[in-house]
């Protein structure tokens, strides 16, 4: 993975489909145009185009560019949440260790799939919002971390033990570590040759770390000590992302 990921800087090259996966690839040309414009400001024949399909055929699929922007945020909280389980699996399973892989999930999320990470983060229009669809994916996913959160609170391993507060401390950190990869600022505030999980992972050290009590401070720093490097760059490995992708589109 790239040490800081850049907006592309050339033309969209037009994707290749298989037959009968139109839909699929209509949906992955639109997180690419959101990704390269960093707004909704495109039209379908754009979409068109970068599928390399017609206009009409987006209107088999989808009733307007509106229903297409829902089914693609609501794609996007899918891959969210397959990322972030699979994150999940490489940890010892407590919670500390869970909350650190979720933070780490999320910010290469937003490195590798900005498109859909800006659409549901940034850009959720008024029909993303009245998709019960959507708004059940996004519950979700708040109730993953917040109930690793509770847990750890019910257990003594936080010192903050104002849930919200909690949430919004490490919601903070992620969203702001996520905006400054996609918008090319990290460079300008780190140095070169630190690596993206090196980086990360003193980020949300030092944001989790601050709501621990004692305790939770021992047992987190028995994690950091036996965690592996290599995981976070397994879990950013290509095909693994690649085939991620492939299983919710099967669904």
């Amino acid at each position: 993975m790239e040490r800081h990921p850049q907006k592309p800087d050339k033309p969209l090259k037009k994707m290749r489909y298989h037959h009968g996966d139109l839909r699929n690839a209509i949906i992955d040309s639109v997180a690419r145009l959101i990704e390269e414009k960093r707004s909704l400001a495109f039209q379908l024949k754009e979409v068109a185009k970068l599928v390399g399909t017609s206009q009409p055929a987006i209107y088999r699929h989808f009733e307007n560019k509106d229903a297409l922007l829902v089914e693609t945020a609501v794609r996007g909280y899918q891959l969210q949440r397959e990322l972030r389980e699979h994150a999940i699996k490489t940890t010892g399973g407590t919670p500390l260790a869970d909350i650190l892989a979720i933070l780490e999930a999320y910010t290469l999320f937003s490195i590798t799939r900005s498109g859909y990470f800006l659409l549901i983060k940034n850009l959720e229009t008024n029909e993303i919002l009245a998709s019960s669809t959507y708004l059940e994916e996004r519950s979700r996913s708040i109730k993953r971390i917040t109930d690793l959160l509770q847990d750890c609170i019910e257990n003594g391993l936080l010192a903050e033990t104002d849930l919200e507060i909690a949430h919004t401390v490490l919601q903070s950190s992620a969203y702001g570590l996520a905006h400054l990869y996609i918008t090319g600022q990290v460079e300008l505030i780190t140095r070169p040759d630190v690596d993206n999980s090196i980086l990360s992972t003193r980020i949300f050290t030092l944001s989790l770390g601050s709501l621990l009590s004692e305790k939770g401070k021992a047992e987190f720093a028995k994690i950091i000590k036996n965690r592996n490097p290599m995981d976070f760059a397994k879990l950013a490995d290509g095909k693994i992302l690649s085939d991620i992708e492939d299983e919710v589109r099967l669904r």
